[in-house]
């Protein structure tokens, strides 16, 4: 404590360079935080995975899948249940208000009992023929209530009788972690029998629970064996393997890595120049409190902790930043746009960036450090060191 009236007057003595230096810092941890926090949140949702489910969809473009293969399925051996929606897309009021429903089977709760709804939400919605439950982010994007109702307009998925898609909110619902753009959960049933004859019996997805979870991918093999000659084959994955981002053939966890070594290559850079440029300017002052009794291990930690200040500092306001950021990025995408996978800012995160901003501190210390430890102190007093 006794050193921040020095440390204090060191980082004041050039105010304009260290508020430029300390904005950099903030900048490059915003990043920092921001590649992290995507990483985190890649692990979170890879870890929150189910190994005992398998999504099955149709191989090739098409118009759906019968909805007699739900029941083909569900005879496989190894086959506990089998749940699947439809589809339903469309707009809301106009055509660039894109609206999007999974319409489910009713026993989708019971393969998905992790996700965040109540057994009393689903025997709301499905006691509403018409009802949806719609996630917190629709929600709030959206502006809907339970009780309100919702218009979808869908081009694509006319009713017989012509009319629109007019949806009864049952209940707001928390999110799942995958589904980042929110979502809306219908009744297939009445999307089903609400649509032309020719167009009745189809379904988009497929969704199985196995009994043996040492036994997935051998499962998925063989729901994709059994449809191969048919009309509709299917292509299965399970869904550790679906929400796992390094199968999708690009290592994004790496390359965001590099993005944040990127950034603190920068924040070494800056700093290092700032502390070198200030440690050259008061090389007297440094001599003289060397002269006054300070010992070289007092005076580099000086140096350490006048490095320190801006980058701390800046890690916590850049991984701040960003945690405000990651909050903000679903306001910005328009209702039903969907939205990409938001950064998670964990306390890991946190802890991450106070770990590198205390390296590139040292780091940046180290030169001018090792340079004051080396001074002649006659020299700098004289004023013609340089």
């Amino acid at each position: 404590m006794k050193f921040l009236p020095l440390i204090w007057a060191a980082v004041m003595r050039k105010p304009t360079r260290t508020i430029l230096t300390l904005l950099s810092v903030m900048i490059a941890f915003t990043l920092f935080g921001l590649t992290i926090g995507m990483n985190a949140t890649f692990e979170k949702v890879a870890a929150g995975a189910h190994d005992d489910r398998i999504w099955s969809n149709q191989r090739f473009f098409g118009s759906g899948m019968p909805l007699a293969q739900v029941a083909q399925t569900a005879q496989l051996p190894g086959i506990a249940q089998v749940a699947y929606f439809g589809g339903l897309g469309g707009y809301h009021e106009n055509q660039r208000n894109r609206a999007f429903a999974l319409m489910t089977s009713d026993n989708f709760g019971k393969v998905f009992p992790d996700w965040p709804i109540t057994p009393a939400q689903w025997d709301m919605l499905h006691q509403t023929r018409d009802g949806v439950l719609v996630s917190r982010i629709q929600a709030e994007s959206r502006q809907l209530k339970p009780g309100d109702i919702f218009t979808i307009i869908s081009p694509q998925n006319k009713r017989a009788d012509g009319k629109a898609w007019d949806l009864k909110v049952v209940a707001v619902v928390p999110d799942v972690d995958y589904m980042t753009g929110g979502f809306m959960i219908g009744n297939y049933e009445y999307f089903n029998k609400a649509l032309p004859l020719a167009q009745q019996d189809k379904i988009g997805q497929l969704m199985t629970q196995v009994s043996d979870r040492s036994r997935t991918a051998a499962i998925a093999q063989q729901i994709d064996a059994h449809f191969a000659n048919s009309a509709t084959a299917t292509q299965s994955t399970t869904e550790k393997a679906a929400l796992d981002i390094s199968n999708s053939g690009l290592d994004l966890a790496a390359l965001d890595q590099k993005i944040a070594l990127a950034g603190m290559f920068m924040v070494l850079f800056l700093t290092a120049n700032g502390i070198a440029q200030s440690v050259r300017e008061r090389l007297a002052e440094f001599a003289t409190l060397k002269t006054i009794g300070f010992t070289d291990r007092t005076v580099v930690l000086l140096v350490v902790l006048e490095a320190a200040l801006p980058c701390l500092l800046g890690a916590a306001l850049g991984v701040g930043l960003a945690a405000f950021l990651s909050g903000q990025l679903p306001r910005l995408f328009p209702p039903g746009q969907g939205t990409p996978p938001l950064p998670t800012v964990t306390a890991m995160v946190l802890v991450w960036a106070a770990l590198c901003a205390c390296a590139v501190a040292l780091a940046s210390a180290a030169l001018p450090a090792l340079r004051l430890k080396r001074m002649d102190i006659a020299t700098a007093l004289s004023g013609r060191a340089t």
